[in-house]
Order: structure tokens, then sequence, then C-alpha cells
């Protein structure tokens, strides 16, 4: 019986190998990279063994072809190149075509690079940097950077592997998908019109940085390295409508005709020409970049002031503590609170704690201090009876093992952070000093004797910060007063821990120091680096006669973090003033009986530059002239001044925020509540959200003002807004535009530009439009394995479609999060028969009565016999407990979510589940009670909430295409663990053989044979589906959907002039279904001579397929005489007999016919015998396994050879080629069983 044959699964770039049908070699031609190692380089004998290897390869299946490159095995391996971390073999290049994980696998040296950079005789030859772009734009965003690191390699002078780092990166995270999220603010027609013309600028200037790259490494002449390397701050650029654009793009093409003639050659610019007719003719020279920029209405409305070189592209993460973003080329300085101040945390507490004594035996005390001989005689003497030493042995003892201990604690606390969280960023931790006192303590004892309690006196150690003064300008070393100092390097921090105390410190000069502050009066001075000062609190009341603290940051970028607070209950802190360009900062108290606020002096600046206030509270920050950041977590006012300012609105809330004149971002954080910001249009204004684009709801002008509000997943009510001020003028109507300078980045990468009328003719609510100028990652929905459980991502927001070709799809919930997750469900909202929601619950017995808990909970959807199983959506929420009003007996915790699940249906309704809490009466019957635990479902109408907002209804996206070439080609797919897309076949009008494996989804097409193809193709593709280990199937076909059991392939739309495609369906046994998309009908057509078994017994009994058809007598493909006689050849079910349509009186037996068409996982016993021969010393030659292939070819092609007789003709063959087998585990496995795809 057929079984259905389930492959592992892989990892995704695994999932389609693509090979011949027949064997085939890529031509080598005087384009072809083609060179060696240097000949200065020492090559080990290893090394030359691979090198002989990869030119024996090189001879047998030519260059590999990249993109639109040529280039050889031994080329890459003088590139340094590894694939999969592994230098390059004749074994992991053994193929013709690249398949994509060793092009996303593939690394090279950054110094082999430039050697041959430097080499390169001919100045006009850039095939390397061509290379290096068509692999880069090839490289999955997720894959490895091309540039391997190399620790054994310094940092070269020159800083090339930096710049070649970047651009590297850059042309990796090269996004060609189009606009296909729908949002109903988007203007589509001018963002699908922006997208790819600001990407192929994008893309240009990355090619024209590394061609520049060259020549600068070259030391070719000036202007021209000058001209391709403004492609290194190109590379970074998000592609606007903005004014340098059109000046910059100008520049490049005037002085780069050459560079655009070769960029417009790459598989990146080809795939980018595919997708758009406009980038086809933006590519075509002339280049009229003013004319196409122009043509789009904002970028007509320029203001005068030219725009700045250098383009924003945000890299956002933020977290509940702490957001970060990417500007240009340089990543914005400073520390996020959850660093410094949350690494800190444990020493913090030990300084603060107070530690308690206990009284131990003589030797423990003498281990302390020093006793006399009488103290020790009469201590002895009194621990005999119990009695506690006197008074002042006890007080020295006490004060001197809190001193010691306290000491240890301290180091080890700074061997731990130097060891592990700051391993890598701090090379010395230095404690500040510290006395320990006596406190008296009252407490309430018993006595034993009289049976009375009473008031008794003890005392206990208190740490106390002393004052220090140190001068470390030359150094931190083991000889610094509280210094622990672990292995120092170049930008390694000293971390100083001062606490309270008057102090002073120099810190280091040529580090970057950082300085933990509390109470006291503090004279603290950075050094050359960027340096950070950090309040962390203070347990004394302010002080209005208290000097001013002094913080000097000297040179480099310093930030002030105050994350410290008063614990004056008279005086509650309502926040901070700073002003970073007066440079003083107070504290703004309110005293209960007062209504105007107080400011008392806290400290006085020199050279910060940067803020941070992680407490929340409403605080006045002003910056300086100079380029300041400013993170704010409270109801804030921020006047950041001139200079280009990076401003993170963390909280919910704010005054205002203004950025002041020059080029200003602002980081916004996803939280309920409104943020203002003011600009004056003057310079860029860049604004990051930490949330999805299809959260936003609307763009809206109100009363000159523009309003963005966002929604949130997990609550329908909470809105988030966003409000830009005088965006117009703030005149009578009609009311001009002055502010047309805003960029919007969401979380997932969109770059979004409001679409603003030039005037506005009133104060109401005007909806407008947004333009994307570059796309961001959309929302793809993964596909589910139906065969196993699927796991939610707790570190991210999910999406999946479900088919409605599964019978059972679970997902499961493995940790809370606050992150949420959207199941896209082929199904309508019709076709939901019930849902059932099932529970755990167990008793715990305590004083007072049980408690019932809840294990894990979750719901099951219904739609007919079809599933979805949410396991894990909910248990207990320890917050919150009830009790039964009745009897009082137990008390019952509630359900807590652990997750948030949309439902969008295939009709547009989507929904939000709710685990519904259950009945406590049901906990009380007798049923639960002494059952420990109890399981139970129920039906579960209420679990399905209606969402406020509309949730778009998403189908998996189309991966990027795999080609099938012009010539017979096979493709091998495997089920990758998750599916992220649709796998598309190209094909360009030859017979494929696709093997299908279970539970993927796949796309064919051909698009040359379309009627409106310019070049046309003289035929379209013949596709034949291998769906015989996809064991007995239903085949079915409807609305261009062909479902060959769990695998579902998408048929192209055929217009009445298209050529159409053909397609066959290969089942078990080598039965061929023909597939007519005209009357969308699947009949038994032929068998596949490949895996077709003949029944020798006329009684044997054949398959269902083969038994209802109303002929005898079918034909047979890809079969063949042995002495190639003229003719088809077809079979006769009846009489079990072949037959030679040409010669039909002729007898033929199976042992006269050969199989034909074979694809290359047939010849598996030719790929492990080339193998072991490549691995011999001298390697097998190309013309040797040429015929060892022709061989092996004849081996397979055969009909009635025995395994063990094929095991044994391998065998003779590895004696006839001297194969020196080195383990013959393969070969034994081969005789086990067939090969999967023979």
């Amino acid at each position: 019986m057929t079984k259905v044959f389930y492959p592992s699964p892989v990892p995704d770039e695994h999932a389609v190998v693509i090979t011949d049908l027949g064997f085939h070699a890529n031509e080598h031609t005087v384009e072809t990279l083609d060179f060696r190692v240097a000949d200065e380089t020492p090559v080990s004998a290893e090394h030359k063994h691979r090198q002989a290897q990869l030119d024996v390869v090189d001879k047998l299946y030519g260059p590999l072809s990249i993109g639109t490159v040529k280039v050889t095995r031994s080329a890459l391996d003088a590139l340094g190149a590894t694939t999969d971390g592994q230098p390059l073999t004749g074994d992991n290049t053994f193929f013709r075509t690249p398949n994509r994980f060793f092009l996303n696998s593939l690394q090279f040296s950054a110094v082999d690079i430039e050697t041959r950079m430097t080499l390169t005789s001919d100045v006009d030859d850039y095939r390397l940097p061509t290379l290096l772009f068509e692999m880069a734009s090839q490289r999955s965003p997720t894959a490895r950077p091309l540039l391997k690191e190399s620790p054994d390699t310094q940092a070269e002078p020159t800083g090339y592997r930096s710049t070649l780092e970047k651009l590297l990166n850059a042309a990796q995270r090269l996004n060609l998908h189009a606009l296909s999220q729908t949002m109903s603010w988007v203007n589509h027609a001018k963002s699908n019109l922006l997208i790819p013309t600001g990407l192929g600028l994008q893309a240009f200037g990355i090619y024209s940085g590394l061609r520049g790259l060259q020549d600068a490494i070259q030391n070719k002449d000036a202007y021209q390295t000058v001209f391709n390397g403004a492609g290194v701050a190109a590379e970074m650029a998000s592609i606007g409508v903005e004014a340098a654009v059109t000046r910059q793009a100008t520049q490049m093409i005037k002085a780069g005709q050459s560079a655009l003639r070769d960029f417009a050659k790459t598989g990146f610019a080809i795939r980018l020409a595919r997708g758009s007719s406009l980038i086809a003719s933006v590519l075509t020279l002339p280049f009229d970049i003013i004319a196409a920029v122009d043509s789009f209405k904002a970028a007509a409305r320029a203001t005068g002031k030219e725009a700045t070189d250098h383009y924003v592209s945000a890299a956002l993460s933020v977290t509940s503590a702490a957001m970060s973003l990417t500007l240009g080329i340089a990543a914005l300085a400073g520390f996020s609170s959850a660093g410094p101040v949350g690494l800190a945390a444990g020493l913090i507490l030990v300084v603060g704690s107070q530690i308690w004594g206990a009284i131990r035996q003589v030797d423990e005390i003498d281990d302390y201090i020093e006793l006399t001989a009488h103290e020790r005689l009469r201590t002895g003497w009194l621990a005999f009876w119990a009695i506690s030493p006197d008074k002042d042995i006890q007080d020295r003892y006490t004060l001197a093992k809190a001193t010691a201990e306290h000491t240890k604690r301290l180091r080890a606390n700074a061997l731990y952070l130097l060891k592990g969280p700051l391993k890598d960023s701090t090379e010395a931790i230095v404690n500040g000093a510290f006395t320990v006192e006596l406190e008296p303590v009252t407490y309430t004892t018993w006595n034993w004797w009289t049976g009375e309690q009473y008031q008794a006196t003890t005392v206990r150690p208190r740490i106390k910060d002393s004052d220090d003064w140190i001068d470390a300008r030359s150094g931190v070393t083991a000889q610094t007063p509280g210094a622990v100092v672990e292995p120092s390097a170049q930008d390694k921090a000293i971390h100083w821990y001062l606490g309270a105390g008057n102090d002073t410190v120099l810190g280091v000069e040529d580090k970057p120091n950082v300085f933990h502050y509390g109470a006291g009066v503090k004279k603290l001075t950075g050094g050359v680096k960027d340096d950070v000062f950090i309040f962390e609190g203070s347990a004394e009341p302010l002080s209005g006669g208290q000097t001013t603290n002094t913080l000097v940051g000297g040179l480099g970028n310093d930030t002030l973090i105050l994350s410290g607070r008063t614990r004056n209950s008279q005086e509650p802190r309502l926040g901070y003033q700073v002003d970073l360009e007066a440079g003083h900062v107070s504290v703004i108290t309110q005293a209960s009986h007062q209504t105007e606020s107080e400011h008392t002096p806290h400290a006085r600046l020199e050279g910060i530059e940067n803020v941070e206030i992680p407490e929340g509270g409403a605080n006045v920050i002003k910056g300086s002239a100079g380029s300041n950041v400013i993170k704010s977590r409270g109801n804030d006012s921020i006047e950041a001044g001139a200079g280009n300012d990076r401003i993170f609105l963390l909280n919910g809330n704010n005054r205002n925020a203004d950025g002041g004149p020059g080029d200003d971002v602002y980081a916004i954080a996803h939280k309920p509540g409104c943020v203002s910001i003011s600009e004056d249009g003057v310079g860029n204004s860049v604004i990051a959200l930490d949330w999805r684009a299809d959260l936003i709801e609307s763009w809206q002008i109100e009363e000159g003002h523009l309003v963005l509000t966002s929604c949130f997943d997990a609550n329908d009510w909470a809105l988030r807004k966003v409000i830009i001020r005088n965006v117009y003028e703030d005149i009578d109507y009609p009311s001009p535009l002055q502010n047309n300078k805003l960029t919007f980045i969401t979380q997932d990468g969109y770059h979004l530009v409001p679409d603003l009328p030039d005037t506005i003719e009133h104060r109401g609510p005007l909806d407008i439009e947004a333009i994307v100028v570059q796309a961001g990652t959309p929302r793809n929905p993964a596909i589910p394995n139906g065969r196993s459980e699927q796991q939610i991502a707790h570190d991210k927001d999910s999406n999946f479609y479900v088919s409605r070709i599964n019978e059972l799809t679970t997902l499961k919930v493995k940790q809370k999060s606050k992150f949420s997750t959207t199941l896209h469900l082929d199904y309508s909202d019709a076709e939901l028969t019930r849902i059932e929601a099932h529970y755990s619950a167990h008793a715990t017995q305590e004083a007072e009565g049980d408690t019932v808990k809840y294990g894990e909970c979750g719901l099951t959807l219904h739609f007919g016999v079809r599933r979805v199983v949410l396991k894990n959506l909910a248990s207990s929420d320890e917050r919150y407990s009830a009790q039964n009003p009745q009897t009082g007996r137990r008390a019952f915790s509630a359900l807590g979510s652990h997750h948030t699940f949309i439902v969008v249906m295939n009709d547009g309704s989507s929904y939000r589940l709710v685990q519904p809490s259950p009945d406590y009466d049901l906990l009380l019957d007798k049923t639960f009670i002494g059952k420990d635990p109890v399981e139970w479902k129920t039906e579960a109408s209420r679990a399905l909430t209606p969402t406020r907002k509309h949730y778009a209804y998403l189908q998996p996206l189309d991966k990027h295409p795999h080609y099938m070439r012009s010539w017979a080609t096979c493709a091998l797919l495997t089920s990758p663990t998750e599916q992220t897309g649709i796998e598309v076949l190209i094909g360009e009008g030859a017979t494929y053989l696709v093997h299908l494996s279970p539970d993927m989804t796949l796309r064919l097409s051909t698009p040359g044979a379309l009627a409106g193809a310019n070049p046309r193709l003289p035929r379209a593709s013949l596709w034949e589906l291998d769906a015989r280990h996809l064991g007995p199937v239903e085949i079915t076909f409807s609305s261009n959907l062909l479902r060959i059991g769990t695998a579902i392939i998408h048929l192209p739309v055929h217009e009445a002039e298209d050529l159409v495609d053909q397609v066959r369906v290969i089942t078990a046994r080598g039965v061929v279904h023909a597939v007519d998309s005209l009357f969308e009908r699947v009949y038994v057509e032929a068998l596949d001579g490949r895996y077709f078994v003949p029944l020798a017994d006329p009684s044997a009994v054949l398959p269902s397929e083969l038994s209802s058809l109303a002929s005898e007598e079918l034909k047979v493909l890809h079969i063949a005489v042995k002495d190639g006689s003229p003719g088809n050849l077809s079979y006769n079910l009846k009489t079990r007999q072949w037959i030679l349509d040409t010669d039909k009186s002729r007898v033929i037996e199976t042992a006269d016919l050969r199989k034909t068409d074979l694809c290359e996982h047939a010849l598996q016993i030719y790929q492990d015998l080339a193998r072991e021969g490549l691995n011999q010393s001298p390697p097998m030659s190309d013309d040797a396994l040429r015929l060892l292939r022709g061989k092996c070819m004849e081996l397979m092609e055969s009909f009635t050879l025995e395994h063990s007789v094929m095991f044994a003709r391998a065998l003779a063959l590895s004696a006839v080629f001297g194969i020196r087998l080195s383990q013959l585990n393969w070969l034994l496995s081969w005789t086990e069983a067939p090969p999967e795809l023979n």
C-alpha cells in the first residue's frame, strides 16, 4: 500500500532545489571572473587539494552563474569564500546551479576582496563589484552578512572594510516587495510610482559606491572616486520626494553613464524592471531623473532650502524601558535605562542595605578583630554560659565583620558584572569608599521566666558612604581604591559606583566613564570619550543650602541620566528642569500648602549634550545649540534648540516637544495617549513610530495641525495620537502649507510622507492620504504545518494563514507576551459551526480553605469536520481571586490571557478571541471536589468579540521566484519547518519535473507565454507534478487552484490569446493525470515510464485509478526501446503487454526498454561515487566524471535490475574508475530501499 512520505523539515532556503534533466554545463567566456589565490599567499597542502577539486568541478559544470555574473569556484575560493562556515570544496560546490542555501550561506574575506581589487589591471573592469552587488542583493535579509568576521585580522588602516561592509549590508536589505497591504489612507497611485523609482535610485547608489570603493583602493582619479563614493551616503538613504534626491541623482547620472549602464544589467535591476513599467523607462538612457521626480506633486512644492545629502533609514526597536533609532549612517548614541541602571540594581541594593551581625564563638570573633589574652578568656567564659560578650568587644566585632562582608559582597558583584552582563563593554568597576556605623534598634521580646513582654535594645551595622577623591586620568589599576579590574580593551568603559558622600573623581581620559552617584556633593569629570552620568537616587531630603554637584563631560558625546527620586514627603518631586545650553539642572518640587513650584539646584553641567529622565514626572528640558539626544518618559515640555536633535517620546502623553532648527528625529513609543510635536518646516523631520503601519487608522488636518491616529491589537478603545503642530500657517483661511518636510517611519519599515494639500479652507477635520515612499516588510502570514503543533512566538507579532484544506491546525502559546497573533482563516463567518472552550483546573489546600487555580485553557474553532485548536490561551491570573458568596469555602483565581489573538475570516469579518471565565458553581460540584486536576469542555459562544478596527484578510505572499530555464529542468520541493510564503516557479517554455512535498503551497506561471509578453515564447510550459510521495491523494481543480492531497498549486489565469501551460500529475505507481484548465477537470491520461512498475501477472488487481478506465490501452511517457527503434510506446492494462505504435506486432519485453528523462535525483549513485572520486588525491578528472555519469545513467535507466544487482554493478564501476570507497555506509543503505526519487 502506498504511504505518504514525509521528508524531514528543512530550513526555508532548502525548500526548493533546482537541477537539470540531462547533463548541461555553463559556458566559460572572456567575461567570466576567473582567478586564483595571489602568488604571495602561502597555500597549505589541504588547500591545494581543495583547489584541484574546484578546478575539476569548474571544468565539469562550467562557472557558476550568480545574477548576471559568471564566476569560477576557484575565483570564489581566492576571495576567501566559505559556505555555511566551511571552505569551498568539490563536494559542497558539486552542482551547476547554486541553490538559495549556498547563496545565503556564502561569505567572503574583506582582505582577500581588497587584494583582488588591487590586482585588477583593467581600470574599467568592475566585474568584482558587480559580483558583490549581485550576491548581496540576492541574499535573504535574514541571512548572515556577506563579509565574514576575521578575529585574527586587525582593522585595516584604510578603513575600506567598514565601508564595504555597510554597502553590502545595505544591498542585502534592499526590499523588492511591492505595496501589497491594503491600507485605506494610502495614496496607491503615487506610492506605486514612487516606490520602484526610489528603490532603483537606492540600489544604484549602492552599486556606484561599490565601484567607487574599487577606484579608491586602486587610488584612481579623485573626482571619479568622489562621484562613486557618493553611493556610500546614499546606501542608507530613505528615498523620498525631497529636492536633494533630484540633485544627488542628477550629479551621479552625469558623472557615471557607464555605472548606470552596468547597473541596468544586474539581476536586481532586471527583477525591478519586471515588476514596474516605470523603472524600465527610468533605467533607459538618457536617465532624466529630474522629470521623473518632478512629476510627483510633493516634490514640486520645494521650499527653496536644499535638503540634506543624507536621508534617514531608521532601525527602530522599542521595549517598555528604551528605544533606539538609527539616523543615516551613524547610530544614535547613549545608554538605555535598562542598561546601566538595571545592571547596577544589585550593587545599589547592596550599598543601601543594612546588615545584621550575629554573635559567634571566640575564634570567629578573632577572625575579624584582635583580642587581648584577657578579652579572649573572658569572651570564651561568657560564651560558655551563653552570655553575650562585653559591649565594646561585640561592637568592635560587628563593625569589623560588616566591613569585611560588605567589601567581599561589592567585589563579588563587580566580578559578576565584569564577567557577565558587562563583559564586552566594561574593563573596571570602582566602588566608592564606605564606613560602617552602629545604630541602636529597639524591638519587642519575651521574658521566658516572667512571661512578660518588654522592650529591648540592640545595635546593628549601617553602611555609610564616605567621601572619595580619586584622580584616574591616566587610568584605573588594581591599586586604585575600590577597583576591580579585568583585561582592558580600547573601547571598554570604566564604571564608578560612588553612592552618597562628597566625592571628587577625575575619570579616565581615554576611556568612556560611567558615573553612578547618589546624595552628597559631587565633582565628576569625564574624559575625551562618551561619558555617562547617572543619578541613582537619594534617600536624603532636598536641602536648599546644599552645594550643587558639578558634572563635566569634557569632549565626546556625553549623557546625563536622572533616574533618582527624592524621598522628602513634605516636598514631593514633580520633575526636573534641565537646561543643557545654560548648564544647570534643578529639581522641581511642590509644597502641599503652595500652588507655585520651587526649584532646588541639583547640578552644574559642562559639555553634556544628552539627557534621559527614566522616572517620568513633569519635566522641563531645554537643549543646546548643538545636536542633542533627549529621552523623555514623563509629561514633559521639551525645547531641543538648534542642531540635529533626536527626541524619544516614551510616555503616553507629553506637553510638547519642539525640535527647533535643524533636521530632527523623533521616536515615539506605542502607548495609549497623545503626544505633541512642533517643527518649523525648515529642516527635515523624521518621526519613527514604534508600531506597524496597518495600525494607523487615519491622517487628518485639524485646526492647521496634522493628527495621526493609531490603534492597538489588544484593546479596541485605546488610541495613540501624534499631533504635528502648525503644519499650516496660523492665519485666516485659506491657510497655506508651511511644513511639508515630514517623513514617518513605522516599526515594520514603511517610510510614509503625508500628502498635504497646498492650502486648507477651514478649521474642521480634513482626511488626507499618505504616500509610501519606501515599502516596509508586509504582513505575510506563514502557513502552519498541518501535521504538527505550531508554537506562537512570544517576542514579536505573528500572522498565520489557515487553509480550509487542513483538517486540523494546532497553535500553542508557550510563553505569556504582550504581542499579538492574527489568524487569517480560509472560512467565512457563516462556516463557523461552533466554538468549544477547554479548561484545566486544580485545587490547593490552604489554612483558610481551598483555592482553585486554572492550568492551560484554550479554544477550538469548529468548521464542520475541520478544526483550529488554540492551546494555553489563558491560565490563572495570580493577581486576582474571588470567593463564592454562598459558601465562602473556596477562592477562585481569575483567568488571565497569555496572548492576543485576532481572527480574520475570508469574508472580511474579524474578531478578538477571549477565553470565557467558567461558571464558578461548576467548581463546587461533587465531580470536581476530590479530583485533582479536572479537565472539561463546554460550548463558548462568547469567545468571539467583533473588533472595532477592520483587519484585512491576507493570504500568503509569493516568495522570490525560482526560474526554471529554457531547457528541461527539475525542482525538488521539501516541506520547510514553517512555510513563510508561496513558492513560485517561473517557466520559460520547456518541460519541468516538480517533485511535490506534503503541506506545501506552490505557484506556477510562464509570463513569456502571455499574449502581451515581449519577447513572446513560441510555446507554453509543460509541468509534470510528481505526487507519488504524497500517498493516496484526491485531486481537485477549481478556479485555477489545483489541490493534490495536502499540496496546493496555484495555476496561471489565462486570457483568450495566451499560450496555455499544460499540467500533469504523477501519482503512485506512475499514473499520469492530465489537468484540463478549460473545463476544470482532471483525468487519467498516461503512464510515466520512469515510475511505472509493470504487473507481470495478468490476474493481479490493477490500481483503482486504472481499473475504472474505459480504455484498455494507455500511452507511456519517458520510455524508449533500448535498440533505438522509433515510435511511441503504450501499455495494455488487460493483457499487460507493451505496444510500439510503429510495429504493433513486435513482442516487447520489459528488459528491452529503458527509462528516459531521468533527473539528477535519480542519479544519487553517481553523485556519491563522484564525491568519493573527488576526495581522492589527485581528484578524478572531469573527463572521468563525465564517463562515470554516462555509465551510472545506463545503470539507472534499466527496468529490470534488482537492487542487489545494482549494488554489485556500482561496486564494479568504482573499481573500473579507480575509486577507493572510504565508506560503504551510503552504498549499503542504498540497497535497503530504492532512492526516494528514482
